[in-house]
């Protein structure tokens, strides 16, 4: 075990009992990352699955892509995504300079991609025009959404990094009402021509919070082969789109300043049977 402590957390690297080269980063006892090195196609958060869910059904094959990792942890995404489109182009931007030190000691990083300690939006405004097959948000302080991802100006700076093809992926933590991910989806309607959102059922019927994951790009989700990996995959997820998707934000309006932006729900109610 590997322990670092910055300001108010403890950041920590923990061998898994299980998988002898798989490793947990635990930020402040809460379990924030895995990664499997002998096996990066493994992956064990659920969010972390729906995510994959996505991007296969947006990029079939194996050709390499070029894509933007905001928050990095021990950068499951890329390990993956490196596995599954070799040759890819990945740039990782990490503010933490404790759990940045933590993913490159796991090795093999530097061979796949690039893991810069800059601020997200920084790193999306300095990335030229599209450029990008794929931009990936997952931007956490400690157990904290960082919400200035989600302003309508921050989104259209995403979309302007992408291809018009290219896809953007994040990752909400949240519980019924949803107010947070009600006005993040309104700002992704706002500004990409399709959006759809992915989730377990009992996190959607407000029986626990849960992760709650978006993806959005300016042409046309493939939608069909999304519905058909989240219902035959390891995880099974609910498929949100088109009038379902309104209905979900309801009046909630797009974000312009980072304060419109609410915090997370307490687990309550429910919207979708």
């Amino acid at each position: 075990m590997k322990r670092r402590r910055e300001p108010d957390l403890v950041v920590e690297l923990m061998q898994d009992l299980e998988r002898r080269a798989g490793y947990w980063l635990v930020v402040d006892r809460s379990e924030q990352s895995f990664v499997d090195l002998e096996d990066p196609t493994h992956l064990e958060f659920e969010y972390v699955q729906m995510m994959a869910y996505l991007i296969e059904s947006a990029f079939p094959g194996d050709l390499p892509l070029t894509a933007v990792h905001l928050g990095g942890g021990l950068c499951t995404v890329p390990r993956w995504l490196a596995e599954l489109h070799p040759g890819s182009r990945q740039l990782i931007a990490e503010n933490s300079p404790e759990i940045a030190e933590l993913a490159r000691s796991l090795g093999g990083l530097e061979r796949i991609a690039e893991l810069l300690m800059t601020d997200a939006m920084e790193l999306v405004a300095a990335t030229p025009p599209g450029s990008l097959d794929l931009l990936v948000c997952d931007v956490y302080d400690g157990p904290e959404t960082i919400t200035a991802v989600f302003t309508r100006d921050a989104l259209a700076t995403a979309r302007q990094a992408l291809r018009p093809e290219g896809l953007y992926v994040c990752n909400l933590s949240d519980a019924a009402p949803f107010a947070l991910a009600k006005v993040v989806v309104a700002t992704l309607r706002d500004v990409f021509a399709s959006v759809v959102m992915l989730a377990e059922p009992a996190v959607l019927r407000g029986r626990r919070s849960g992760n709650l994951v978006l993806g959005a790009t300016a042409g046309a989700l493939p939608i069909d082969d999304v519905v058909r990996r989240a219902a035959g995959g390891r995880l099974r997820a609910r498929v949100v789109t088109d009038r379902d998707l309104a209905g979900f934000v309801g009046d909630a309006v797009p974000a312009v300043e980072v304060s419109d932006l609410p915090p997370s729900g307490e687990s309550a109610g429910f919207w979708l049977r």
